[in-house]
Order: structure tokens, then C-alpha cells, then sequence
């Protein structure tokens, strides 16, 4: 009878793997649960029935009665690789890198269906020749199909559309990014201190700038800023990001790195607790996008293939789940990874940004100046070059080297790994957190201009070239961003002649200051400062489209006189936010330091006359 029994339990257990295949077309309802059937109640009976049973069995009858039995060797050595297999794929995976993992999926797979083949030859019956070749075909087909089956407007400020029959998410929708960490580490750790992460509650300037906007517009006008910026907050339908807004109240994880709060908050009260910012899953469950407005995106949370206890907070429901996900993980994989993902267009959707309907008029447009630009060039690979090619390629010396990783621990080595630093102008809200992240920044930066400058007729002529941003330098709103020409020229007896964009003693541009930027004004042509949404007229717009160069020429009085050689230092200097903007922002957030002056490039030169 014991036999019997053995020969269901693997039958039934071949059967539950079996039933995984593609070719049966399973729904992902069913097929989660029938992984996780297979997977916990083979371990249990490899464990504690299979394996005491084979034990004896082989006592039995190869030491005690000395039998000989060539299709019985090969069953139990079989079964010994697959149980082995099995619970390598289980307490390991199959991430991609690990050998021993992608050997155990295939032994795991293949040898199941000779274990079986086996497994009716030992039987004492005799298998009949009609029997046999039945057999044979059904193993050469099941080997054939080896992969695994798995078979409108939320606010009208925002653009965000949720998947067909879904009006609102509710806070459980919205897993956590801190169980990405344990497979993800470095990526999650990348992710943790960078400005995706960090644009609601830890953002001063963007708590600021909402709490403006509800001032201005009303606490509606909120869901135009918090589409791109709280996309978990739009989606609930939360009338502000985060309730830090209601006091000026400045968390102390400002300065906080690896994202320590979040992973309190999870461990505390798991997904319950609704994470600000751009989460793993608002960017890994866009399914389209499109550059008609702010948060011109399509979310799929409820559609997503959840292996069975992925949903949970409890220590061993989530060690399951991470095991169910490693040992079989394709069908993760393309749950979160799309083509999409890696064009440019993806981008669109918040970076470019239009004020609400029905006037639609552009605020920032840095995707349209990319497609207009030579580094969009599909038909040359050697000059295309996507957003994430500048902005999530690792940089090393101020040049992009690509840096040669994983991006899933024990994961398939790849030869140029995506950052999730997402670098970008913004050093100094990630630096506060992260030197990594400030030096990755700072050294994209530094890759955008090049100089050059002559005196020519009493003028100092200076040349800027956008080299290496593939949109306008710089790129953002209004006027929230200072790039400027900073020139001293001494003579021989090093006396300063000359000398233009200096910082006045309150922390601003002197007023002979030559920023590259646009300014908005309202219908009167007034400068509308703060109040970008207010935007009727572009009154300048002095930045640089990529691949071009501005000039600016200074004058200099009484050059005749001066006295030669005289020596010429251009820096071309950056400022994330204007001081004028800090100053506002730190009444609020009187904890919040400036932002330093950065200097891209300077260029020195000798003038003999």
C-alpha cells in the first residue's frame, strides 16, 4: 500500500507542476496558487514521507534482499536531483547569474518528466507495448513546452488614467517600495536618497509651492502638482500630499539617508501607511504615457500577477513569497519591466508640464526640446541618445561609464546596469542625504557646457555650447534655476578691470548678473515669480537649446588704459533654486541650509594685447 501511495504523491505532485505550463493557458488567479500548492506541499512531503520511504526502500531491498534493478537506481538517483533541485529553486532561485540556478530549473523541469517515465517502468507490473509509447509521446510533448504560464481621468487637474473599472486606489494598492528592497538592494538603496524619492514631504520647495498653489487656486489646484509629484496621493484621493503641509512641521529625515523612516513605517504598519513620492510601482506599473498634459500616464496596479503572500506584512508569509518570486521569476519580471520603460517618450508625461485646461499653455517642455535636438537621432546610434542614457548611466571622471552589475541581487551580470540615482540638476536636495548622489549630479552637470572667450574692441566676448544636455540648458520652470556667466579680468599688476556676476552679501545675483533663463509674466507683463501657474506671457528666454551656442559680449570700460598682459577667468556657475526662492522657503523650513553655487566650467586665459 505504501508504494501506491508514494507513486500518487509524485504523480500528484508532477501533475501541480505540470499544470505551471504554458500550454494549459492557466489564469494567474489560479496559477499562483497552484505554485504555491506545489511548492509547499512538495516540501512536505519530500521532507517528511518521499524521502524516509525512499530510505527504506532502498535498505530493503538492495542491502537486505540484494535485488538488482537498473530503472530503480535511475529513479532514485532522479529523485534525489529533483528534490534537490527543487529546493534549491526554492531557498535560492533562479535569478539569472547563479548557475547552479539555471541548472536546477532545468533539472527541476526536464527531469520530472523522466522521473515519471521511470517511475512506471519500476512498477512491478509490467507496462504494456500499447502503454510505452503513450509514455514516450506524452514526454517529448510536455518537454516541449517548457515556459511557465501565467496566463479615464481620476482628477480633473490630473491626467492619470486608471485601468478599465477602477475609480480609485485604496492605500493596499500601493505596495510598498521596502519589499522591492530585499531582491533590489542596490537599486532600492540608489532609489532611496534621489529626488524620485523625495518630492513630497521632504522636499521643503515643493510643501512650499503646494501650499502656495491651494493659497492662490484653492486646495483642489493641489492635484495639478501632485499627479507627477504623489501620484499613491491622487489615485486615494488625498486633498494634499502630506500632512507635514499643515504646520510647517519639517521631518527630520530631511537628512536622512537609506530611507530609514519608510522601512519604520513598513515594518510598523505595513501597507497600510500610503508612501509619498515616486514609488517603485508608480513608475514599474506605468503601462502608457503620452505628453498631453501633467501626469499624462496610464496605471495598472490591480492587474498585476501577485504571487500568493506577496501582499503581506508578516515576516514568514514574506520570506514565502520572496522564495515563490526567486524561484520562479519570469513572470515578475514582466509584470514590472517594460519596453516602454526604456524610451524616451516615457519621460513625457511629467517632464513635460502644460498648465491645466482649457489653456494648456507649456510650463516646461523637456521632452519636446529633446525630440528637437541632434541627440535625438534613431538613424545614428552612435549620436541617439535617450533620457536614460544621460540620466540613469552611471558617471565615473565627469564622463558616463557604464557601470557592469546586477540589478537583482544574484541577479544576471549585465554590462551596463540602469542607476536609479536618477541624476539630474537637482544635487542639492539628494546631497543632503547622499554624497554620492550630490557627486553623480554634480558630475552630469559638468558634462553640459563648454566655453570659450576672446576680447575683441574693448568687449569681452564669451561663448556658452550646450556639449551634453540633450534639452535646453538649463531645462525646468521659469525662472527656479540660475545659470550664469561669472568673469573676472585682472591686469598685470593682478588689479581686478573688470568683473560681472558676482553674488551680492544677501546671497543673490548682482544685478550685471547675465543668467540663462526663462521669465513668465502675467497678462500685464508683470514677472510672475513664485506664481509660475499664473503664466499669460514668456517675456525672455535667454537658455540653450542642446547642441547650440550663446553668446553674450561685455563691455569694458576704458580699455585703452589698461595695462597689459591681462588675465581673463570665466566660470559658468549653477544654482539649483535662486536665493531669493531659499530665503522664502526657510521661513517656513527655517532648518533648510542654501543651496551652494556650483561651478560646470571655467576657462582661464592670457591676453597679450
Amino acid at each position: 500500500m505504501k508504494n501506491i501511495n508514494m507513486k500518487i504523491y509524485i504523480i500528484l505532485m508532477f501533475l501541480s507542476g505540470v499544470l505551471q505550463f504554458s500550454i494549459f493557458g492557466l489564469s494567474w488567479q489560479y496559477f499562483r496558487m497552484v505554485q504555491a500548492v506545489h511548492i509547499l506541499s512538495s516540501s512536505f512531503v519530500a521532507i517528511f514521507l518521499l524521502l524516509p520511504y525512499v530510505n527504506m526502500h532502498i535498505y530493503q531491498y538492495m542491502i537486505v534482499k540484494k535485488a538488482k534493478s537498473t530503472s530503480g537506481v535511475i529513479l532514485g538517483l532522479l529523485l534525489f536531483f529533483i528534490v534537490a533541485s527543487g529546493f534549491y529553486l526554492f531557498l535560492v532561485g533562479n535569478r539569472g547569474s547563479d548557475i547552479f540556478g539555471i541548472y536546477s530549473y532545468y533539472i527541476h523541469l526536464y527531469g520530472s518528466f523522466v522521473l515519471l517515465f521511470f517511475l512506471f517502468l519500476h512498477a512491478k507490473k509490467k507496462v504494456s507495448n500499447i502503454t510505452k509509447p503513450i509514455l514516450s509521446t506524452v514526454l517529448l510533448l510536455s518537454i516541449s513546452y517548457p515556459a511557465v504560464s501565467y496566463g479615464k481621468n481620476v482628477e480633473k487637474l490630473t491626467n492619470i488614467q486608471l485601468e478599465e473599472g477602477v475609480d480609485r486606489y485604496h492605500n493596499e494598492d500601493w505596495t510598498s517600495s521596502v519589499k522591492c528592497k530585499s531582491c533590489h538592494t542596490k537599486i532600492f538603496n540608489q532609489w532611496a536618497d534621489s529626488n524620485h524619492r523625495h518630492l513630497t514631504g521632504t522636499n521643503p520647495y515643493y510643501m512650499v509651492m503646494e501650499n502656495l498653489a491651494a493659497a492662490d487656486k484653492g486646495d483642489e489646484f493641489r492635484q495639478w502638482c501632485m499627479g507627477c509629484h504623489n501620484p499613491s496621493a491622487v489615485t486615494t484621493k488625498q486633498k494634499r500630499s502630506t500632512h507635514n503641509m499643515n504646520s510647517n512641521n519639517m521631518p527630520n529625515f530631511l537628512f536622512q539617508s537609506g530611507a530609514k523612516e519608510l522601512i519604520g513605517e513598513f515594518k510598523t504598519h505595513g501597507n497600510s501607511r500610503l508612501e509619498q513620492g515616486v514609488s517603485c510601482v508608480a513608475c514599474h506599473r506605468i503601462t502608457k504615457v503620452d505628453s498631453k498634459g501633467n501626469s499624462s500616464y496610464s496605471l495598472d496596479l490591480t492587474n498585476r500577477k501577485k504571487y500568493v503572500f506577496e501582499d503581506s506584512s508578516s515576516d514568514i508569509a514574506n520570506f514565502l513569497s520572496e522564495k515563490f518570486i526567486n524561484s520562479n521569476p519570469l513572470v515578475h519580471k514582466q509584470s514590472y519591466s517594460k519596453e516602454l520603460y526604456k524610451k524616451s517618450s516615457y519621460c513625457a508625461s511629467c517632464h513635460d508640464e502644460f498648465l491645466p485646461e482649457p489653456s494648456k499653455r507649456e510650463i516646461v517642455s523637456t521632452f519636446k526640446e529633446w525630440e528637437q535636438s541632434p541627440f535625438n537621432n534613431p538613424n545614428d546610434p552612435k549620436k541617439h541618445k535617450t533620457c536614460i542614457d544621460c540620466h540613469m548611466t552611471y558617471l565615473k571622471d565627469n564622463k558616463h561609464s557604464a557601470l557592469k552589475g546586477t540589478s537583482t541581487t544574484g541577479g544576471a551580470i549585465k554590462e551596463d546596469i540602469k542607476v536609479h540615482y536618477f541624476t539630474g540638476s537637482n544635487h542639492f536636495l539628494s546631497g543632503l542625504k547622499s554624497k554620492e548622489h550630490e557627486d553623480q549630479s554634480i558630475q552630469l552637470l559638468r558634462t553640459s557646457a563648454k566655453l570659450d572667450v576672446e576680447i575683441k574692441k574693448g568687449k569681452v566676448i564669451v561663448g556658452v555650447k550646450n556639449v551634453g544636455a540633450g534639452h535646453h540648458l538649463p531645462t525646468g520652470v521659469s525662472d527656479f534655476r540660475e545659470l550664469w556667466l561669472d568673469i573676472t579680468i585682472k591686469d598685470k599688476n593682478s588689479k581686478v578691470v573688470f568683473s560681472s556676476g558676482k553674488l551680492k552679501k544677501d546671497g543673490n545675483l548682482d544685478t550685471d548678473a547675465r543668467p540663462f533663463m526663462k521669465v513668465f509674466a502675467d497678462e500685464n507683463s508683470k514677472p510672475v515669480g513664485l506664481f509660475f501657474w499664473r503664466y499669460k506671457k514668456l517675456l525672455s528666454d535667454t537658455r540653450i537649446p542642446a547642441g547650440k551656442r550663446r553668446v553674450e559680449s561685455f563691455k569694458i570700460k576704458n580699455y585703452k588704459d589698461l595695462n597689459y598682459p591681462l588675465s581673463i577667468e570665466v566660470r559658468l556657475n549653477f544654482r539649483i533654486y535662486p536665493q531669493w526662492i531659499t530665503d522664502i522657503v526657510s521661513r517656513a523650513y527655517p532648518q533648510l541650509p542654501s543651496p551652494p553655487v556650483i561651478t560646470i566650467q571655467t576657462i582661464k586665459k592670457r591676453i597679450a594685447k
